[in-house]
């Protein structure tokens, strides 16, 4: 099971789903998302796929997850040295 971790922004995104005003059925979706992630990148539920041009990532491989069904949010992550996954963010998508 590959060892998740996360960028500043990412953090931030966690605390602020977590936080008092948010919205508790989307920041269970994302834990059960990020689970899934640890657990298998290659998820079915999560419908992994490989962005080719994302700011910042230039030359490394960045992929984009689901979260859920119909809420509209995405993980966007990469692959980090020793085989863990470093989240880059946790972002709706437009």
């Amino acid at each position: 099971m590959p060892a998740l971790t996360y960028t500043r922004v990412a953090t931030r995104t966690l605390e602020f789903l977590a936080g008092p005003r948010a919205d508790r059925v989307l920041y269970r979706q994302v834990r059960r998302a990020l689970d899934k992630l640890a657990a298998d990148p290659g998820h079915p539920g999560l419908r992994t796929h490989r962005h080719h041009a994302v700011p910042g990532h230039l030359g490394e491989a960045v992929f984009g997850s689901y979260v859920g069904t119909g809420n509209g949010w995405r993980i966007r992550w990469t692959r980090a040295d020793g085989g863990g996954i470093e989240v880059v963010a946790i972002i709706p998508h437009p």
